[in-house]
């Protein structure tokens, strides 16, 4: 099999890239006006609009919880996977705290890389629900976050252990979901949340499987896993982190509008007056938010 090198600049190792034949980009078509891929199961949007919504999302995300990661990993990190990047926005500013480490993005679709690659990072395409296109063992911290309408719920236990398969034994995985789990709403965010559930199992996605992350990453023999359930305020009533992340999760039911509306036959009117309502609920009763993260090491001996 080929390999691919890559010169790491500032450190010796090198990493590979197995060379079967690359990945062909997702494709798109037009739902309710909005691109979507055609050849992936994502159902979320890809264009400019939700590349704007995800890096707001990473702002956000970086408000709530202070940091872009939770493993306790070495500021000697060398290098350094995100699985489903994005835009890339992630490895951009993770190659800031590590400026000795090399970070990979990679992603079904180039379309939203809003970087060109450098000596410090790197972007290519890659689907790891076909598989991670790396030798085993290259990678000192293997990082994944928001999957969860990308990766259906029989594809996790596969998922979960590509990403250990590419991690370095003694290095640590992360995950970071956030699902569809909302504290002290009322009743019409209950409903809301119920119906977006069962469109997507009717996908094959299951959104609460977000909260038994730690419990995948134990079953597949990850070590010394840590399971954080981390609320956030979400409404006006909390500040400005409780304002981004409103901000943020309307934005997210506005991206599942064209795709669910059309799954259960709802004209895009009903679906915004009945997130109008769940909004004002948000206030009303203070709710929160609440992110989902694993993380935990590969055995050394693995």
């Amino acid at each position: 099999m080929n390999r691919r090198q890559w010169p790491l600049f500032r450190r010796r190792h090198t990493l590979h890239l197995d060379q079967a034949p690359a990945p062909q980009p997702a494709s798109p078509i037009s739902v309710d006006g909005r691109a979507h891929l055609i050849n992936t199961p994502y159902f979320l949007p890809k264009d400019a609009e939700e590349d704007a919504r995800l890096n707001f999302q990473h702002r956000a995300l970086y408000a709530a919880m202070g940091n872009h990661y939770l493993a306790p990993i070495k500021p000697e990190t060398d290098t350094i996977l995100d699985v489903g990047t994005g835009t890339g926005i992630w490895p951009v500013e993770m190659s800031r705290i590590f400026p000795q480490a090399h970070i990979i993005g990679l992603d079904v679709s180039s379309s939203s890389f809003q970087d060109a690659s450098t000596a410090a990072y790197t972007f290519i395409l890659g689907d790891v629900l076909k598989g991670l296109p790396f030798p085993e063992k290259q990678f000192e911290f293997v990082h994944q976050r928001l999957l969860v309408a990308a990766i259906p719920t029989a594809n996790w236990s596969t998922v979960i252990n590509e990403l250990i398969r590419v991690t370095r034994p003694g290095g640590w995985i992360e995950v970071l979901e956030i699902g569809v789990t909302i504290k002290h709403a009322g009743s019409e965010t209950a409903r809301l949340l119920a119906w977006m559930g069962d469109r997507s199992k009717e996908r094959g996605f299951d959104m609460g499987m977000v909260s038994q992350l730690g419990q995948l990453l134990i079953e597949t023999g990850v070590q010394d896993v840590e399971i954080h359930h981390i609320p956030a305020p979400l409404g006006d009533w909390g500040g400005h982190v409780g304002s981004m992340l409103k901000a943020n999760v309307l934005s997210a039911f506005n991206a599942l509008k064209g795709a669910y509306c059309t799954q259960a036959n709802m004209s895009p009117e009903q679906f915004d007056a009945w997130v109008q309502d769940v909004a004002e609920e948000w206030e009303t009763f203070h709710a929160s938010y609440v992110f989902h993260a694993a993380y935990g090491r590969r055995a050394p001996s693995a």
